[in-house]
C-alpha cells in the first residue's frame, strides 16, 4: 500500500508539472517537418553611414578634426565608436560600409535618402541604418583687452558649437523609426600679457580641433543615448534578408558549408536557395556581367553561423557541389 501510495503521488506531481509547463514536452520538437528550431535572435545589427554636411556656419579654416572628407565622416566615426563601446547593437565596420558605398557609386553622393539607405543596409545585412546631418559646425572667436602705457592684456574666447540631426531607418521597409536632435558646445578662454605691443597666446589649430571634438562628443552622447533607448523597438522588427550571395565551400552529405557568415548578415535559421550557374551574359563593351542563367538545386537551412562561414542542413534537393551559389530567401 505504501508503494502504491507513493506511485500515485508521483503521477499526480508529474501531471501537475505538465499542466503548469505544457511547453516542456515540446521544447525539442521542430515547428515544421525538416526545419531546425530557431535560436534566440541575436543583437540587432546596425550601420552608421556618413552624415551629410548641410551647415554654412563653419568659420575659419577646416580643422584637422574634420579630416579631408569634412566633419561628416569624423562625426559618423565618433558615433560608430560610441555605439560599439556601449555594446547594445552589433555595429558594422566602417571599411565595409565604405566598400559598399563605393560599389553603389554613393561614396561622394552627399545626402542619402531613407530609401537608398535601406537598400545599402540590405546589402550590408543589417536591420537598421543610421543617417543624419551636421546642421551646425562652427567656431566663434571673441577678442578683448586693455592697454595702458604699452602694458596690456588680451583675452581671446573661442566657442565651438556642433548641432546634429540623426535618424534610424528600417532596412526592411525604409521607414524612419527614430529621430534624434542634439547640440554640443565647448568654450576656451586664453589670456596674454603684452609689453610694448609684443605678446603671445597659446591659440592654434590644435586648440580649435579639441574644442570642436569636445562639442561633437557632447552632441553624439545625446544621440547615442536616444538610439540605445530604441533597442527594444528595433529588436521587434522582422529580421532582414541580406542581399548577398554566398558560395558552397564544402559538402558532407546533408551538411553544407558556405563561405559567408554573420559578418555578412547571415543568421541561424535562415533559409538559402542554392543554384548552379550554367551561363553568364556579359556586356561586350565593359565585360560586366549583365545576367546569369541558373538552375535551382534546393534549399538549405542554416544551423551554425560563424563570422566568416556558416553551416546548414539540406531541407530539400540534392547534387550540391562546391562553387554553387546560394542566396537568402527567408
Amino acid at each position: 500500500m505504501v508503494a502504491l501510495h507513493r506511485s500515485s503521488l508521483s503521477l499526480i506531481a508529474l501531471a501537475a508539472l505538465l499542466m503548469i509547463s505544457p511547453s516542456l514536452a515540446q521544447t525539442t520538437a521542430p515547428s515544421s517537418p525538416g526545419l531546425v528550431p530557431l535560436q534566440a535572435r541575436p543583437k540587432v545589427r546596425i550601420a552608421v553611414l556618413n552624415f551629410d554636411f548641410s551647415n554654412i556656419g563653419l568659420t575659419g579654416a577646416v580643422y584637422s578634426f574634420t579630416d579631408s572628407a569634412g566633419p561628416s565622416k569624423a562625426v559618423s566615426t565618433l558615433l560608430t565608436n560610441l555605439l560599439v563601446k556601449d555594446g547594445t547593437y552589433v555595429v558594422v565596420e566602417r571599411s565595409r560600409i565604405d566598400a559598399v558605398l563605393a560599389e553603389q557609386n554613393l561614396g561622394q553622393a552627399g545626402r542619402i535618402e531613407p530609401t537608398t539607405a535601406a537598400q545599402v543596409g540590405r546589402i550590408l545585412g543589417v536591420d537598421a541604418v543610421v543617417i543624419g546631418s551636421v546642421t551646425e559646425f562652427g567656431l566663434e572667436q571673441k577678442k578683448g583687452g586693455v592697454n595702458i602705457l604699452g602694458f596690456g592684456s588680451q583675452k581671446e574666447t573661442q566657442i565651438a558649437r556642433v548641432q546634429l540631426a540623426a535618424r534610424i531607418v528600417s532596412t526592411t521597409t525604409g521607414e524612419i523609426l527614430s529621430v534624434a536632435e542634439a547640440k554640443g558646445e565647448a568654450t576656451q578662454v586664453d589670456e596674454s600679457i603684452s609689453v610694448g605691443g609684443y605678446g603671445s597666446t597659446a591659440q592654434g589649430s590644435n586648440a580649435s580641433d579639441r574644442l570642436l571634438s569636445t562639442a561633437a562628443q557632447q552632441a553624439l552622447e545625446e544621440v547615442k543615448t536616444k538610439f540605445v533607448a530604441e533597442a527594444d523597438k528595433l529588436a521587434a522588427l522582422p529580421p532582414v534578408v541580406p542581399l548577398i550571395e554566398t558560395l558552397v565551400a564544402h559538402v558532407a552529405g546533408p551538411e553544407i558549408t558556405f563561405n559567408k557568415g554573420g559578418t555578412d548578415g547571415l543568421r541561424p535559421g535562415m533559409i538559402l536557395q542554392v543554384e548552379r550557374v550554367s551561363g553568364e551574359i556579359r556586356d561586350p563593351a565593359t565585360g560586366k556581367v549583365l545576367t546569369r542563367k541558373t538552375t535551382p538545386l534546393g534549399r538549405v537551412q542554416l544551423v551554425q553561423v560563424q563570422p566568416n562561414f556558416s553551416v546548414g542542413k539540406v531541407l530539400r534537393g540534392q547534387g550540391f557541389k562546391v562553387g554553387d551559389v546560394a542566396k537568402a530567401v527567408q
